[in-house]
This record gives C-alpha cells, sequence and structure tokens, in this order.
C-alpha cells in the first residue's frame, strides 16, 4: 500500500484530471452522505471497502450531443463527452492503482427499465460539492451550469471529503419550467423533487418512436439554463497529424531530424 498521504494524494489526483480536461475535482466520503442513493446504488454496493469517491467535471458545452457514427450508424451510448469521461475515469482508475490502492468506476446500468445507473452520477456530484441539483432534476455548476459532464471513480484510498455547495440558482428562476414541452418540471416544489422524471422520460420515449431514432433526445431545459452560460467551445475533434499527410519534401526533411542519434541508417 501506498505511504502517500491523502493530502499530497488527492493533490495529486485533482492534477492528474485537470491536466487532461477536467476543470473541477471533488471527493465525497463513500460511508457519510448518499442516503437518496438506491439500494443497490451505493458506492458501497460497488466496493465494500470504498472509502472515498472522487467526482470530476468536464466542460462539453452544447457538444453535448454529437454523437459518433461507424460505417453509416449510430451505435449505443456514444456521446462524444460519455466517451471521453469514461476514458479519464478509466484512466483515473488505473492511476490510483499504480499508487496501490483499488479503484473502480461505475459503469453500465442497475434497472435497465427504469432508466437507473450502477450509481447515480448526479448523486455523487452533488454529495461531493461539484454542483447542486436544478428544477428539472440536472446538476447545475455554477461555472458553467448543466453543461458538463460528471466522472465517477469510487476507491479505497482515504481522501478528505469536500463540502456540499451553498448554491441556489434555481431560487427565482423559472426559465426552464416555462421551456419544458410536456411540463415536466414543478415550479411549487425544490430540485430535485420538482422535476417529474417519470413523465420526462415517457416523453423522451414517445419522441424517440415518432423519430426512430433511440438516441434522439429533447434538451429544453439543458440549453436554455441560464446559469454559467458561455461562448467558449467545449471541445475539437480532430484527427491525429500524419507522416503520410504530409508533401515529400517536408516528409523527407521531419523523417531525417527525427531519427535517433545512434546513427540509424536506411537503404
Amino acid at each position: 500500500m501506498s505511504k502517500t498521504n491523502r493530502a499530497d494524494l488527492k493533490g495529486e489526483i485533482s492534477q492528474f484530471l485537470k491536466e487532461r480536461g477536467a476543470f473541477k475535482v471533488r471527493t465525497a466520503n463513500a460511508s457519510i452522505g448518499f442516503e437518496k442513493a438506491v439500494e443497490g446504488c451505493h458506492p458501497l454496493d460497488l466496493m465494500k471497502e470504498a472509502k472515498s469517491v472522487v467526482v470530476f467535471a468536464v466542460y462539453i458545452g452544447l457538444d453535448y450531443y454529437r454523437s459518433i457514427r461507424i460505417e453509416g450508424k449510430t451505435v449505443g451510448d456514444n456521446r462524444i463527452g460519455h466517451i471521453f469521461r469514461d476514458w479519464l475515469s478509466y484512466e483515473l482508475t488505473e492511476f490510483l492503482r499504480t499508487k496501490g490502492f483499488r479503484a473502480v468506476y461505475p459503469s453500465g446500468m442497475f434497472d435497465n427499465p427504469r432508466k437507473m445507473a450502477r450509481m447515480s452520477f448526479k448523486l455523487a456530484a452533488h454529495e461531493s460539492g461539484i454542483g447542486v441539483y436544478g428544477k428539472p432534476g440536472i446538476i447545475i455548476t455554477p461555472e458553467y451550469g448543466p453543461r458538463v459532464n460528471i466522472g465517477v471513480v469510487v476507491t479505497d484510498a482515504v481522501l478528505e471529503p469536500d463540502k456540499k455547495l451553498e448554491f441556489n440558482p434555481c431560487r427565482a428562476c423559472e426559465i426552464c419550467f416555462k421551456a419544458c414541452p410536456v411540463g415536466a418540471i414543478r415550479r411549487d416544489l425544490a430540485p430535485p423533487i420538482s422535476h417529474k422524471r417519470g413523465l420526462c422520460l415517457s416523453f423522451l420515449d414517445r419522441l424517440r418512436e415518432e423519430t426512430g431514432d433511440k438516441n434522439f433526445l429533447c434538451g429544453h431545459c439543458y440549453e436554455n439554463c441560464p446559469v454559467g452560460r458561455t461562448r467558449k467551445k467545449g471541445y475539437l475533434i480532430s484527427q491525429y497529424r500524419r507522416l503520410t499527410n504530409l508533401e515529400r519534401n517536408e516528409k523527407e526533411r521531419l523523417i531525417q531530424r527525427s531519427l535517433p542519434s545512434q546513427g540509424i541508417t536506411r537503404e
């Protein structure tokens, strides 16, 4: 087991994630809090020896809705932000393992018919102080509102937990209430019970039936939330640069300058 103290390790985790694209990293105690977790979806259900829950947020803007098509087909849960989040979660689990700790990241569904994930990332974000629940049941951050993607890793490393946010962006706001096309948001109730989840999901299912697109989304509450609104791009998709794409003279010059100094030659 690593002898790294908890303050140093927490700092290393934060630096590791921020260097790879997260703008915010927080931790929660795996045993204290999470009282509202659905039975079977508590951090301790994923790892009995869990001590901490690491939560991070990546700003993705409105690009959240972009997906990847392979051979003309959109397959699986392949929203680009989700793919990046899962990769970053995997990288963090490997990082923690090199430090001598166990770590897992929640994936898959706990109850597919009810669309319940193996662990609520929104609850983890709330418990760790990444953001707070908004009226439409989504997590709202002070920095970028709901236009973020949340990642979660559960570990047996003991990390100092962060406090929940004292932040109420919905107190005098009714924008999402007025924008919701199906009336799934209650103006008279506080978050998160202000969100009629069943009505929202059934409306989404009908939209997907009508469009024949299983990945169809609504987006009214997400796009209209005024908190943290910015013109800043979330991310850009680009290809790797390759030698084969360069002009011949430039390619040859770059190869010669980049060959190891041990006298490698080409005949």
